[in-house]
């Protein structure tokens, strides 16, 4: 629980940050590649497509190029025997490259809120996602992306009861990111 406030402070205090000139506001969607890593094999299940949706901020921190990022993001994903949504808030450190191409590396605090099967107690509530990834702007207020990300946490809420069943979320994300 202490994660998850401190996840939305930050959140929270990025995006107050909006009346400088250091912030910009984006709104984003785009497609999820995506399957479920069961114990630790990614050829046991095909992959699904899913979709994202979310907006962000991203706060300059120089002249050198740094920025970090956060906001929220609800995302379809899964593999094809499995689906699931998640709430996620992405806390994104980068580095603008050169002025079109910017790399990153993201810690996402996610939250599932819904599966196919209605099995909710067999899943966690909440997972922990790492991605790196990179962006290139297409106009001024004009990005596309792409996002790996892989779950470092299982989303089995009962491991020891369900023995050697470990589940981690392993996607592609491509979006589009309008900036304001």
């Amino acid at each position: 629980m202490v994660k998850i406030k401190y996840a939305l402070i930050l959140a929270l205090f990025l995006l107050s940050l909006t009346s400088t000139a250091q912030v910009k506001l984006g709104i984003n969607g785009g497609v999820v590649l995506s399957t479920l890593v069961r114990d630790s094999n990614l050829a046991t299940n095909d992959g699904t497509v899913g979709y994202l949706i979310g907006f962000n901020a991203k706060y300059n921190l120089g002249e050198l190029g740094w920025f970090v990022q956060s906001g929220v993001d609800y995302t379809k994903e899964g593999d094809h025997i499995q689906g699931l949504s998640f709430l996620k808030i992405p806390l994104i450190l980068g580095l603008d490259a050169s002025d079109d191409v910017s790399l990153f590396v993201a810690y996402n605090l996610a939250w599932q809120l819904g599966n196919d099967n209605g099995v909710q107690d067999f899943y966690k509530s909440f997972a922990n996602i790492l991605g790196i990834g990179f962006e290139i702007s297409i106009s001024k207020s004009m990005a596309i992306g792409t996002g790996l990300n892989y779950g470092l946490s299982n989303l089995v809420s009962v491991p020891a009861e369900a023995k050697n069943f470990n589940i981690k979320p392993f996607t592609l994300d491509l979006y589009l990111t309008y900036r304001l």
